[in-house]
This record gives C-alpha cells, structure tokens and sequence, in this order.
C-alpha cells in the first residue's frame, strides 16, 4: 500500500493503467462501474502530468482563436475526459482504428504511425492505448496549439515510461502542420469539435490533414448532422444511464427532417478541387409543425471507428442544438445548409428559392 500523500511507483501506475485501460475497452455492463473506470484512468493521467489548472481561473481561460477555429484551453479540455461514455467510445474507436491498420498489409515492417491532433494535457485518447502497443508495433505523434499542454503530455510520458512510444510531441496548430516526409500516418485522431461540429476546428483539420495522408484511418471516422423538427417540451435535457430517474417522463417526438451534413473520408475527398470559405451542405424541405412546441434542432451521430458510436445525450457533443442564426422559416420553404470555415466555424443556412410544390 502507497503511504498517505506518497504517489504510487510509476511502473505501478503504467501498469494500473493498462489494466483500466483493457477494462475500459471491454466493458459492457453498468454505466456506474465504467464511470469509475474512467475517473480511476484519467486520475493517473493528471497526477503524472506537469498541468495544474488554475483554481481561481475560469476553464475558459486560455483558448486560442485559431484560423480553423477554437483550440480550447488546457483546463477545459482537461475536463472533457470527465465525459465517461465520450471517452471511453472514443479510446475503443482509437483501439480499432490501430488494431486494423496493424493488420492491413504494409510496404514495410515500421510501426504504424499515428497522428494525434489536439491532445490536450493529458493526450487520453493516446498514452492509455501506448500501454497496449509496443512501440515497434505503433508510435504516436502528438499535436496541440497550447505549449503547456504538450509540456504535460512529455511529462506523463516521461513518468511511465512510455517515451519509445512517442515519436515527437509538437506545438503546431493542426490546420496548418506539415506532415514530415517519411512520417504519413496510418491513424489520424483529433477529438476537436462542439456539437454540431460548431465553433472548433474539427472539420479544418481533419480536411487540412487528410489532404497529406489520403490513405489514412479517420477517428471519428465519420460525424454526422441531422435535422428534426422535435417537441421542446418532451425532450429530456440529458439521459443519465443507472439513475431512477433516467427515464423521462414522456417520450422525446422527433421528426426527421434528413442528414445536413457529413464529415467523413469519402466527403472531404470531394472538397479536394474546392476554394473559398465555405462547404457544401444538404437542402430540407420544412414541414408543418404538428404543434406550438415544435421547433428545429440539429443532432450529432458520432462514430468514432467501426462499431463504436455516441449517440444523443450520449455526451455533451451528442446534445442537441437549436438551428444556427436568427432566421425565420416557414412550412414548405426549402433550406439549403452550407457548412462556414474560418475563425467561427459551423453549419449555416438560407432560404433555397421558391417553397417546393407538393
């Protein structure tokens, strides 16, 4: 047993590690137990970290408005591995990802390289998964805008033991970071994104990066925006699993609108000959709302990679959001949706014409 304010040895740590990191994986049972998974993991990330947030800051505090968007300060991306069901579906979809470019044939025997944009101060989607990979097998490259947060990755790093499996840690903003020739990543990883992919710079760098790596797995692999036309009064604000009160009181009503918008591979492929500041999005047709509660709302479909999926309420970038601006819409105008780039991204929309005919 540890004495009472003495840290535990840093082989003992690296190894607790591995073992939540392999139950955090597996697990499929109570939401309660995956939460003290999770918050056990993420307890031996901070106290090996060089990061200490501020007490008297606000999270806020620190972020960069960068040209792709909003890198979150390190205090408040520090708290985004509080999220268990966000975190635990995005370090399985990481799992997966490596585990198949691992088995997908290669030109050589070197370790698969993987890209890591965004990692905050405690790189939670990477340094859990370098206790299962030997580094001859896989090495990570890790990014973030904020010095202080790659500060402390080198630092939990440098505790476990873990260095071989880093190949470089760089202050870059990912938007504009050149991939170094002999370094094309098999895995490209970035958790940078708000709910309907609004504000941060998830759609830039994944674009920007995927134009160096074209060949590369995505996690998420594919993020996906849909419309409804849902009752304000019957959606439940946030569904907590295990909780007596998790069921809501009435059932959510929900009408389809369609998809708006897809990030994935295949679709940024498409943007590869396309300039300016904007994206191409999909056009709704409005229907009547079935009554006075009925307003517009975009919902976030996550899959991280394969099989692994946050879905709404799942986490803070699963909530839904009211339609972006201040427009007015009536039943059967159209809406074509584009999607903004530059310093405040997110998804946008105007009146497509003419209402449709019936």
């Amino acid at each position: 047993m540890t004495p009472h304010g003495q840290l535990p040895d840093p082989a003992s740590d690296r190894d607790e590690l591995k073992r939540l990191t392999v139950e955090v994986l597996g697990h499929e049972g109570s939401y309660g137990i995956l939460v003290g998974l999770v918050m056990e993991l993420v307890e031996i990330l901070d106290r090996s970290a060089g990061f200490r947030a501020d007490p008297g800051g606000e999270v806020v505090e620190g972020g960069i408005r960068s040209g792709g968007g909003l890198a979150i300060s390190p205090a408040q991306a520090a708290l985004c591995a509080d999220e268990p069901t966000r975190t635990a579906v995005f370090l399985r979809g990481v799992h997966d990802a490596i585990s198949k470019a691992i088995a997908t044939p290669r030109e050589t025997q070197q370790a698969v390289q993987v890209l890591y944009a965004g990692s905050g101060p405690y790189a939670t989607l990477g340094i859990p998964l370098m206790t299962l990979f030997p580094p001859e097998q896989v090495r990570f490259t890790i990014l973030d805008l904020h010095p202080v947060s790659i500060q402390s990755v080198k630092a939990i790093v440098g505790r476990l033991g873990l260095g071989k499996s880093v190949a470089s840690c760089v202050v870059a903003d990912a938007c504009r970071y050149v991939i170094p020739e002999g370094e094309i990543p098999a895995v490209i990883v970035s958790e940078t994104m708000d709910a309907a992919l609004g504000n941060e710079p998830q759609v830039a760098i994944m674009r920007h990066l995927l134009s160096q790596a074209p060949g590369a797995r995505l996690v998420p692999e594919s993020v996906q925006v849909d419309a409804f036309l849902l009752d304000t009064s019957r959606e439940p604000e946030r569904i907590e699993p295990d909780r007596e009160d998790s069921i809501p009181a009435s059932s959510p009503d929900r009408l389809p609108l369609g998809r708006v918008f897809t990030l994935d591979a295949p679709t940024i492929g498409k943007w590869t000959t396309l300039t300016g500041d904007r994206l191409p999005a999909a056009t709704i047709e409005m229907p009547a709302a079935p009554g006075p509660h009925y307003e517009p709302y975009l919902f976030t479909t996550i899959v991280t990679h394969g099989n692994h999926i946050l879905r709404t309420h799942d986490c803070g970038l699963t909530s839904p959001r009211a339609f972006p601006g201040e427009g007015k819409w009536a039943t059967g105008d159209r809406i074509q949706f584009h999607y903004r780039l530059g310093t405040d991204p997110g998804l946008g929309w105007s009146p497509a014409g003419a209402p449709a005919v019936s």
